[in-house]
């Protein structure tokens, strides 16, 4: 939320709020965080954020407002999830592959949410295997 997802109210409230009040304008705004919960436990007057957050995008998809791009995208992670050897060959591909890539592939009119950001530095293990090279039970 906020001002960074042309928002006034900033947060997750504001990901709920602005969809109630232009369904259309605000369609982005509940597709902007994970679903982690975090906000429904820090939340002091105990709004069920996330649930709220998860209603929106379905209401958003129902309504039509929902991208075709988001749409595919959102496909595709979802046959990514559902599958952990892919999911982990993908990873390992994107690891060695994306730190390599001219600047102009990953910030172009093509990524609005490469105008006001930049990707984090690339880790060159996943976190399953720093657990396994880490924490490894003997």
């Amino acid at each position: 939320g906020g001002y960074s997802y042309s928002n006034t109210v900033p947060g997750p409230i504001g990901s709920i709020l602005g969809p109630a009040k232009d369904p259309k304008a605000n369609a982005t705004l509940p597709f902007a965080c994970s679903l982690c919960g975090s906000c429904t436990d820090v939340c002091p007057v105990k709004i069920d954020l996330h649930h709220q957050l998860l209603t929106w995008r379905k209401e958003i998809r129902v309504k039509g407002f929902l991208p075709v791009s988001k749409r595919i995208s959102m496909k595709m992670m979802s046959w990514l999830m559902q599958a952990p050897r892919m999911y982990r060959f993908v990873g390992k591909m994107a690891r060695s592959i994306v730190p390599y890539l001219p600047r102009f592939m990953l910030y172009n009119r093509m990524n609005d949410w490469g105008k006001q950001r930049e990707l984090p530095i690339i880790p060159k293990q996943s976190f399953r295997e720093w657990m396994k090279q880490n924490h490894d039970d003997k």
